[in-house]
This record gives structure tokens, C-alpha cells and sequence, in this order.
């Protein structure tokens, strides 16, 4: 439980956000936000990037895929401040779930463990994925400055992002100060990025974890009256649909999260997949790789725990099929009520539970459709090159 809320609280610490403070207290130090501050105030500057680059459709497309960045990280961080009181309220209903299952029994406390356990590495390699990519994208201009010097000894200046300035950046002062705001700017699409992706992978797992000590109780009950069957299936029907409530908070929370970014994502991998196959030979190939591995990780983070949570809370039917519900049966009309309990319960289990996007599913079928659709599209822009 502790570790549940510790990947909360050094998430939200990324943006220097307290999200358990009041209002009052999470804004007394705004400064620590420049970053988001930063990509908000050079992005007019990217969208002349692209304008300026129209009939260049290298340029234009390099240029597209920062200025779909910057909108992607800049509504993920108004989304973050607009969902602030909705995590906090999931975070403690979380944590008063995760206490009260964990204090019935050694087993449940386990499975607890194992669901923080996964999601604290899932989101470690989330996060060294886009530290990394942050990292190349950082040193990439000095890298082509250094190629363009070496085959014709002239350098034209270099930034992280293509930005068209009302200033001479071959100025070494003004490109050293473009410099520094670009490169702090690009912090403001990492990190909300990380912020956002990490709350709902650690949600899922233990979302997960809930349905798992649901079915291992369906599994497991015993009763030795009519009575008593009827008790230990209700705390198990109230788990799994408290479960189910809190899917759907999530889900409220995350539908414009998950369009924005499946979207987006569609685009820039047509962007990135074009612009890699012209440089695969270079050395902005490399840059490009990474780029796309971790848009495909970033989709691929929501697609995978949205089928885990589906196929979670789905396999509580086949819980209750495995259950040794007839041992606990007599005759009469309590247990006809009970069977008719099973019954309904097994109907609802068996669509289990959809992360939805508002218009689609977000499952591993989603995933394959967005990598297709890339790939048709990249044929598409190479044969306008």
C-alpha cells in the first residue's frame, strides 16, 4: 500500500504538484512549473516552424511532429490541474480498498504486493524510455552541428525543436538562449507525459489485483450453513462491484486522455516512420528509432492494461464456474436464491470491463490498428517525396 502511494506522490512530484495539498498550498510555488510555462510560450513559434516549412514536406513533417508534442503535452498537463480532486478521491478510495483486503488475510496482502511490484517496473522502464528519448532529443543539434562541420565546415545553428524565431539564432548568444528554452521547454512534454501514464498503469494493476482476490474468494468459499454462503458471496459480489465502480471513475477520468493520445500518436507515427525511413543510413536515424519506440511504448501502455483489466474482470465468471458453490447448497428456496445470485453474476462478469476512448476500445486490437494505419500512411507520404 505504501509503494502504491509512493508511485502516486513521485509521479505528480515530476510537475512540482503536491496532490494532496489544497489549492492555496499546491500553487505557492509555481515556479516549479516553468517547464510546462516554457513549452506553452514557445509553442507559436513551432506553429511558424510549420507554416514556414509548408512546401518542404521533410522539414514540415519534422516540424509537425514537435508541434504535435507540445499540443499533446500541454493538454495532458491541463488535464492533470482539471482531474486534480478526481485522482485524489480514486487515490483514497484505492487506499482504503487496498488496507481493508489486505487486513483480511496474508494471501490478499500478497497479491496486493505483486500488483505494485509490476507496476513500480513497468513504470521505471516507462519512464527511463522517455528520459531517454528526451536525452537524445537534447543532443541531437550538437550532433548534426558536428557532421555538417566535419563534411563542409560550416555549421548552421541547431535546436530540439524547429522553431522560427523573430531573432538571428546564428548569433551565439541568441542561439545559446533559444537553446536553453528549448531544451527546458521539451521538459514540458515529458514530464506530464510521464505523469499521466504512470497514474494509469499503476490504477490498472491494482484494479487488476482487486478482481484477482475477488475470483481467489469466489474460488475458495466455503459455508457451512445457507446463511453463511450467502454472507461470504455478498462481500465478495460487493468487492468485485466496487471494483467495477471504480473502473468506471477511471474511465471517466482517462476518455479524453486516451482519444487525445491515440489520435496523436497516429500522427506522429506517420510523421516519425516517414522521416526515419528517408534518414534510416544517418545519423538522425537513431534519434528517430527511439522517437518511435517510444510512442508505440506510450500506446502500448494503454492498450496492454486496458485488455488486462478486460480479460481481469472477465475470468471472475469462470471463478464463479470453478467455485464449489454446490457444496454449499441444500434444499429450499435459499439457495435458489443463491444460484440465481451466481447467475446474474456470471452474466455481468462475462463482458467484464471496457477502457474505452470515447469511439474505441483500448486494447491490444486498437494497438495493431494504429501501427497499421501508421505504416499505410507512411507509404502514403513517401510517394509525395
Amino acid at each position: 500500500m505504501d509503494s502504491f502511494l509512493q508511485v502516486q506522490k513521485s509521479t505528480i512530484a515530476l510537475l512540482g504538484f503536491d496532490l494532496f495539498s489544497d489549492d492555496r498550498e499546491m500553487w505557492k510555488r509555481p515556479y516549479r512549473a516553468i517547464n510546462v510555462f516554457g513549452i506553452a510560450a514557445i509553442f507559436p513559434f513551432i506553429l511558424a516552424a510549420v507554416l514556414h516549412n509548408w512546401m518542404n514536406i521533410m522539414q514540415l513533417a519534422d516540424a509537425m511532429v514537435a508541434l504535435l508534442i507540445t499540443i499533446l503535452g500541454l493538454f495532458k498537463f491541463s488535464m492533470i490541474l482539471h482531474l486534480r480532486r478526481d485522482f485524489k478521491r480514486l487515490i483514497d478510495k484505492f487506499r482504503l480498498l487496498m488496507s481493508n483486503e489486505a487486513d483480511q488475510g496474508k494471501e490478499y496482502a500478497e497479491i496486493l504486493d505483486a500488483a505494485n511490484g509490476q507496476d513500480q517496473r513497468m513504470c521505471t522502464l516507462f519512464r527511463t524510455c522517455f528520459l531517454l528519448a528526451w536525452a537524445l532529443n537534447s543532443v541531437l543539434p550538437f550532433v548534426r552541428m558536428g557532421f555538417s562541420y566535419w563534411q563542409t565546415g560550416h555549421v548552421e545553428p541547431e535546436l530540439p525543436f524547429p522553431c522560427l524565431f523573430p531573432w538571428d539564432i546564428h548569433i551565439i548568444r541568441n542561439y545559446a538562449l533559444s537553446f536553453v528554452w528549448s531544451a527546458f521547454a521539451s521538459t514540458g512534454v515529458v514530464l506530464p507525459a510521464v505523469s499521466l501514464d504512470t497514474i494509469f498503469c499503476s490504477f490498472t494493476s491494482n484494479l487488476c489485483a482487486f478482481f484477482k482476490i475477488a475470483q481467489y474468494k469466489v474460488v475458495r468459499f466455503r459455508g457451512r450453513s445457507l446463511k453463511e454462503s450467502q454472507a461470504t458471496l455478498n462481500q465478495v459480489f460487493a468487492l468485485y462491484q466496487t471494483s467495477l465502480e471504480m473502473c468506471n471513475d477511471l474511465n471517466q477520468c482517462y476518455q479524453p486522455i486516451i482519444c487525445a493520445q491515440f489520435f496523436i500518436s497516429s500522427l506522429q507515427l506517420c510523421m516519425l516512420g516517414y522521416l526515419f525511413s528517408i534518414t534510416f543510413a544517418q545519423t538522425e536515424g537513431v534519434y528517430y528509432a527511439s522517437f518511435i519506440a517510444t510512442i508505440i511504448i506510450q500506446a502500448y501502455i494503454y492498450c496492454y492494461c486496458g485488455e488486462n483489466l478486460k480479460t481481469e474482470s472477465a475470468l471472475f465468471e469462470w471463478a464463479i464456474y470453478d467455485s464449489p458453490w454446490h457444496e454449499s447448497l441444500g434444499a429450499g428456496g435459499a439457495s435458489t436464491s443463491i444460484c440465481r445470485s451466481l447467475l446474474i453474476s456470471m452474466m455481468r462478469a462475462h463482458r467484464g470491463f471496457r477502457i474505452t476512448g470515447y469511439f474505441f476500445e483500448a486494447n491490444m486490437e486498437a494497438f495493431s490498428s494504429i501501427v497499421r494505419t501508421a505504416m499505410s500512411y507512411i507509404t502514403m507520404l513517401r510517394s509525395f517525396s
